[in-house]
C-alpha cells in the first residue's frame, strides 16, 4: 500500500469515528439529564422528609385512653387584658424592729406620765402649804422651800422624760417612712394588724436604672417556688434605706391578700406603662421547658397536640402573656404537659433506633 493510499484510510477512519460520537451524543447528555433530576428529585426528597420530621417533631399524638392515663385536660383561652409590668425582687420584712420600736416608746410615754402625775402631786402640795403658811403662818418657810425644790426636781424630771419620748419618735421617723412611723408612734390599728401577721410589710427593690411610675397604687407578688400563691400590695412609700446587696429603687407596699411569712422572698410585677395590651394568658400550670425555652401544647383536634413557643412572651405573675402564635379560642394543655413532652421525645429516640437498624 502506497503512502497516498495509507492517507486516505486515515481520513476514512477519522470520518467514521466523528460520525459514530454524532449519533451517539444525544443519548449521553440524556443519561446525564435522567441522573441529575434523580439526583435533585433525592435532594427535594430529603428536604421534604427534614420539614416534615421536624414538624413532626412539634408535634404529639396520643389517644383518648393514653390521655385519661396522663390526666391530660385542656383549656379554652380567653381574650384578657394587660399593662406591661417590670419584674423585681422583694422581702417580707420581720416585724421585731417594728415591735422593739414600739415598746420603747410606749415605754418613754409611760415614764413621762409617771414623772408628769409625780410633778403635779408635787404642785398641789406647794400650793397647799403656801395657803396655809398665808392664811394661819403655822407652816414653815423651810417646808414651803423644800416642796418649791421638789417641784423643780419633778419639773427637770419631767422635762427629761419628755426629750426621751421625742427622742424615740424621732429615731422611729429616721428609720421609718410616712406613714409606718405613725403606725408604731401612735399603736394604730394596722400596726396591731402587722403584729398579729394578718397584714405583712413588703420592701420592693426595682430593677437599676428603673423608676416607679407614678401612677403605681398596687403590684402584684409571686412567692417564690409557689406559683399558686399570688396577691396584690398597696404603695405605703419609698423606703428611707437603699438594698443592701441590690441598687436599684426601694419602696414599701402593704400586702393584706395571704399571710406571708417573715423574712420570704417574693417575685413582684409592677406597672411599667400606662397602655394595656391584649392577648392571652398562658398560665403556669400549661409551661413546659425544653432547650432552656418555655413552651406550651395547644390541643388540635381529639387526639393531636402541637407544642408552640412562649419566647415571645411577656412574664407575668399570672404567666406568660402573649399577643401572637397563640390566639383567644386556642385550647392550651392545663394538665399532662409534661407527659406530652415525653412522649415527643419518645417517638424521637424511637426513630433514631430505627435508624440504626
Amino acid at each position: 500500500m502506497n503512502t497516498s493510499q495509507r492517507i486516505l484510510l486515515w481520513i476514512v477512519s477519522l470520518l467514521a469515528i466523528v460520525l459514530l460520537l454524532y449519533f451517539l451524543s444525544p443519548i449521553f447528555v440524556s443519561q446525564a439529564q435522567s441522573d441529575g433530576q434523580a439526583a435533585e428529585n433525592i435532594h427535594d426528597d430529603d428536604d421534604d422528609d427534614s420539614v416534615s420530621n421536624h414538624q413532626f417533631a412539634l408535634s404529639v399524638e396520643l389517644n383518648e385512653a393514653a390521655q385519661e392515663m396522663a390526666s391530660i385536660k385542656s383549656q379554652t383561652l380567653m381574650e384578657s387584658f394587660f399593662t406591661p409590668e417590670m419584674r423585681a425582687v422583694a422581702v417580707v420584712m420581720p416585724t421585731q424592729d417594728l415591735r422593739l420600736a414600739r415598746s420603747r416608746c410606749v415605754e418613754a410615754e409611760m415614764n413621762l406620765r409617771l414623772a408628769q402625775v409625780n410633778q403635779q402631786g408635787i404642785s398641789k402640795e406647794l400650793t397647799r402649804l403656801k395657803t396655809l403658811q398665808q392664811a394661819t403662818g403655822s407652816v414653815a418657810s423651810k417646808e414651803v422651800n423644800y416642796a418649791q425644790t421638789n417641784l423643780s426636781q419633778a419639773q427637770a424630771e419631767s422635762q427629761l422624760k419628755q426629750q426621751l419620748v421625742s427622742n424615740c419618735h424621732a429615731e422611729v421617723r429616721q428609720q421609718w417612712p410616712q406613714p409606718i412611723a405613725n403606725w408604731v408612734i401612735n399603736g394604730e390599728e394596722a400596726f396591731d394588724m402587722l403584729m398579729a401577721r394578718e397584714h405583712s410589710l413588703i420592701k420592693v427593690t426595682l430593677p437599676t436604672n428603673q423608676t416607679l411610675n407614678q401612677k403605681v397604687t398596687t403590684l402584684r407578688w409571686r412567692q417564690n417556688n409557689q406559683p399558686e400563691n399570688v396577691g396584690q400590695a398597696q404603695l405605703l412609700s419609698a423606703a428611707l434605706t437603699a438594698d443592701s446587696v441590690l441598687s436599684g429603687e426601694t419602696w414599701y407596699f402593704l400586702n393584706k391578700s395571704s399571710p406571708l411569712r417573715e423574712g420570704a422572698q417574693l417575685q413582684v410585677w409592677v406597672p411599667s406603662s400606662d397602655s394595656t395590651l391584649s392577648g392571652v394568658m398562658i398560665p403556669y400550670q400549661s409551661i413546659v421547658w425544653y432547650a432552656g425555652q418555655p413552651w406550651a401544647y395547644l390541643r388540635m383536634d381529639e387526639e393531636h397536640f402541637q407544642r408552640m413557643s412562649l419566647t415571645s412572651g411577656i412574664n407575668s405573675v399570672e404567666g406568660i402573656y402573649l399577643q401572637q402564635g397563640i390566639y383567644p379560642g386556642d385550647a392550651v394543655v392545663t394538665s399532662g404537659a409534661q407527659t406530652l413532652l415525653s412522649e415527643e421525645f419518645k417517638w424521637q429516640i424511637h426513630d433514631e433506633d430505627d435508624d440504626d437498624d
